[in-house]
């Protein structure tokens, strides 16, 4: 009897299928994803929430149905921007989500977002003589305190928000990097076209690689790139798992996936977003 060592592949754990393009994820404690959701034909905007687990809620909307998007997340509640008018640019409004359950906790329509820090939201309101600054409470948008007026009060608010553990972002293979790792990621994307961006990221013994491919030329009158997912394992150079994330790329895209407590996320064909556990899978050991 001979014993053979293999390490099992990697799975994937499940998908989520927007109704519309996947617009947005912003990553929260706790290992939650949120993630903004456009249908461009209802001109619809709607919210969910995924963990490690799969899907806590999804296509909710909180009264307006299109300008309106994520603003950051912070403590446990999603906050989310509206606009003065449909035609002007300036952002007003806040709705606070609570993350975990996708219960609106509040709306104020008079105050613009500055930023989160600690248990507090500081917001402004136009006025005549120019902004006041408020201090709101996160989960019941009551205003605790003024913290002053003017332009020089809203440069003074903190801008510490939250400090999302365990999350990974892509970094771009440059060309001045000569580091092992980055001559790995150009052996492993050497299909990738001349002059659009590589993207890589580590996690434990895997690498994820991302990198566009030209098309075979034709009569297909489709964008002429490719763009393309690998999770490799580093010690062995062996791809573990491969994907297309778009099969119709006409300009360079970035920030391709994350990976938030040992999770990949990506999103495939702009609709789907798909998980991938990273972590060493157990050595199973074959008898022949």
């Amino acid at each position: 009897m001979t014993p053979i060592f293999r390490r099992r592949k990697l799975e994937l754990s499940w998908e989520y299928k927007a109704e519309g393009i996947i617009w947005r994820l912003h990553p929260a404690g706790g290992g939650l994803i949120l993630g903004e959701e456009r249908n461009i034909e209802s001109r619809t905007a709607t919210f969910f929430c995924v963990d490690q687990s799969g899907t806590l809620w999804k296509r909710k909307n909180f009264g307006e149905q299109w300008w309106t998007g994520i603003e950051t997340v912070h403590r446990g509640v999603l906050f989310l921007y509206g606009f003065a008018t449909p035609d002007l640019p300036g952002r007003r409004g806040i709705t606070a989500v609570d993350c975990s359950t996708g219960e609106l906790l509040w709306i104020n329509n008079d105050l613009t977002f500055i930023a989160a820090a600690g248990n507090a939201v500081y917001a402004s309101r136009d006025e005549i003589d120019g902004p006041v600054v408020f201090e709101v409470d996160i989960r019941t948008g009551s205003q605790v305190r003024e913290v002053g007026r003017g332009s020089d009060a809203v440069l003074q608010v903190s801008r510490t928000g939250d400090d999302v553990d365990d999350t990974e972002y892509p970094q771009v293979l440059l060309d001045e990097d000569v580091s092992p790792l980055s001559a790995l990621v150009r052996k492993l994307s050497a299909q990738a076209a001349v002059g659009w961006p590589v993207e890589y990221g580590e996690r434990g013994p895997f690498l994820v690689v991302v990198y566009h491919r030209g098309k075979i030329s034709g009569r297909d009158e489709t964008p002429p790139y490719i763009r393309e997912l690998d999770v490799v394992d580093r010690a062995s150079e062996t791809r573990m798992m491969h994907f297309t994330l778009d099969g119709a790329v006409s300009s360079p895209a970035y920030g391709s996936f994350l990976v938030h407590n040992g999770v990949l996320y990506f999103v495939r064909e702009r609709k789907t977003l798909t998980a991938v556990p990273l972590r060493a899978m157990p050595i199973q050991r074959e008898s022949t």
